[in-house]
């Protein structure tokens, strides 16, 4: 009996952790939520003497998944907060593209980064590898050469921006929701460690939000992506960071 009870618990644990994980990827499947506008820039701002340009590297968090319109992004209202801020005309191109991860910006976005010659780089990328469990040898492999290439090829101010632990109870069920966050802060001390490598400023996003991280009015529909008050929060974290 007792080797009877110890394999029904074995088996009801991995079923429980089967169920744990599969059931994130079935309920966002459940609740599809698109980007508001792909490959597209945004000018903001309109008779100033200066202008620049604000290059946004990412995946769906930086194409604006989460909200209804491209405005609402943490890009755009960077770009405002520019605009506002510093009296300059900002041309906001995104580089973003849902379900991305560190490899596909390495060989598809960086030659056309630099073509268009950015004043400002931010880099949110990882998300992505992570739930993709990409080693992280070798999202460290690709995020050093996107900082090596932009950082040799283009005279722009880079903001390496860290991973958010995104994702509430509702959606990611322990263990995972653990595990996920160890894997974010591994993920950070690689982002951190190679940002002072490159001499980039590095954008602590996970400590500044990790209190709203698992709080349902953050999100949206979805409980995965930031709706406009989380992109918002985003945005104010970020652009604190932005040095002139």
């Amino acid at each position: 009996m007792t080797f009877v009870a110890l394999g029904v618990l074995f088996l009801t644990v991995l079923v429980y952790l089967w169920y744990a994980h599969a059931s994130i990827y079935w309920k966002l499947g459940d609740l599809p939520i698109f980007a508001p506008k792909d490959y597209q820039s945004y000018y903001l701002g309109e008779h100033t003497k200066t202008s620049l340009t604000y290059v946004a590297i990412g995946d769906s968090l930086t194409a604006g998944v989460g909200v209804d319109s491209y405005t609402q992004s943490y890009p755009y209202l960077i770009a405002n907060s520019i605009v506002q801020n510093q009296k300059t005309e900002v041309t906001l191109i995104p580089f973003a593209i849902p379900g991305i991860r560190s490899e596909y910006v390495v060989g598809y976005f960086l030659d056309s980064v630099i073509k268009e010659e950015p004043d400002i780089i931010t880099i949110l990328i990882g998300t992505n590898d992570i739930h993709g469990n990409v080693s992280a040898s070798k999202f460290k492999e690709h995020y050093e050469i996107i900082l090596r290439t932009l950082t040799e090829k283009t005279d722009a101010k880079i903001y390496a921006i860290n991973l958010p632990y995104i994702g509430t109870k509702n959606l990611i069920l322990q263990p995972y929701r653990y595990y996920l966050d160890l894997r974010t802060r591994e993920y950070n001390t690689i982002i951190k460690d190679l940002a002072g490598q490159y001499t980039v400023t590095y954008v602590d996003l996970y400590s500044a939000h990790k209190p709203q991280a698992l709080d349902d009015t953050y999100y949206a529909r979805d409980f995965f992506h930031p709706n406009t008050v989380g992109y918002t929060l985003w945005a104010q974290t970020i652009y604190a960071n932005f040095h002139w």
